[in-house]
């Protein structure tokens, strides 16, 4: 219909130019973890899956979640649970939002929430030693004090394996951005050691209490980067979505150097789910990945949980989604934060 009026209007000599659709953007709410009359587990599985099983809340420290103060309330101090196999160690406890949302053509989606954590146990200047599993030679890696324990929000899409982390320690707090193994998603799109990475941006100091995090994610005409947000402070953005890194020559703390090229990923990138969790990260990349024997280093369980825990709260989930209109301008945004 309009089409045929600004037809009708030009034929008639009447130059007039058509406003163009508005944009919309949505806001939503996706967990408060309050309800009238209570909120239970059960309201909890309702809005939240575990994809990789319970965790540290099926070991023998029992299942410490709990919504009291109208937060998420989770103890995994110490942790109780390791594994010396691919990426299952890291995984201390995960859930993922049981909706996902759609990433508009143009535009951005944006998820936030608010973490308090604390994580006793870390150790100053604490290294990793482990094992060459075909050369017999040792391995070692200093790791920060998020990889030893942290309370994390995630962006994710399992289509492809694209992930972005918030990690949050007792007095630290890091950036991460990582592209999983199809092995591990299930994903039909191939993701092995040419396109995989897994790279901790920036790690910044932070103060005890509740921080709020965000990660936003933009999708313009001329491609896809993301921004990661702390108390309303950008502290990280990385553009050119699926490609490591140092393949792009962008500053990062060197954990961990990438592989192979990697690939854009913004036609393949469509939606996103949220997670959240506890997460250790002590391993070498690419953590056991079947193709490349000869990087597969063993970490003995001693080295994986040594007394270091995480107690953390989760509030306010909310997902906000801005498309743009045609003809409006891109958001324009630094290749990083001061």
């Amino acid at each position: 219909m309009r089409k045929d009026l600004a037809a009708a209007l030009a034929v008639g000599g009447i130059a007039l130019a058509m406003p163009a659709w508005p944009g919309t953007k949505t806001e939503i709410v996706y967990d408060s973890f309050e309800k009238d009359g209570g909120y239970s587990i059960a309201d909890y599985g309702a809005k939240w899956s575990n994809p990789y099983g319970l965790g540290e809340m099926a070991s023998a420290g029992g299942d410490t979640r709990d919504f009291s103060g109208g937060k998420f309330n989770i103890n995994a101090a110490p942790f109780r649970t390791a594994y010396d196999f691919s990426v299952y160690d890291h995984l201390k406890y995960m859930a993922a939002s049981t909706q996902s949302f759609a990433v508009p053509a143009r535009g951005s989606i944006t998820f936030s929430s608010v973490i308090e954590a604390s994580t006793p146990g870390t150790q100053a200047h604490r290294v990793t030693h482990g094992t060459y599993v075909q050369s017999g030679q040792p391995y070692s890696a200093p790791v920060m004090q998020g990889q030893q324990a942290g309370a994390v929000m995630n962006m994710v899409d399992f289509a492809t394996g694209q992930l972005f982390d918030w990690f949050i320690s007792g007095n630290t707090a890091f950036t991460l951005i990582e592209r999983l193994p199809s092995l591990v998603t299930g994903s039909a799109l191939p993701a092995g050691p040419e396109q995989i990475y897994t790279q901790i941006i920036r790690e910044i100091p932070i103060r005890p209490g509740p921080h709020e995090v965000a990660i936003k994610y933009t999708r313009r005409t001329n491609g896809a980067s993301v921004a990661f947000l702390i108390d309303g402070r950008r502290i990280s953005t990385v553009k050119n979505v699926g490609v490591p890194l140092d393949r792009q020559h962008h500053h990062f703390t060197g954990t961990y150097p990438s592989l192979g090229a990697g690939e854009p990923l913004v036609s393949q990138i469509n939606s996103f789910t949220i997670g959240h969790g506890l997460f250790s990260l002590l391993d070498a990349f690419p953590f056991q990945h079947p193709d490349v024997p000869e990087l597969n280093v063993s970490v003995p369980l001693e080295n994986r949980i040594f007394g270091q825990g995480v107690i953390a709260k989760f509030d306010n989930f909310k997902v906000i989604i801005d498309e743009k209109a045609a003809g409006e301008a891109d958001d324009a945004e630094a290749d990083d934060a001061d």
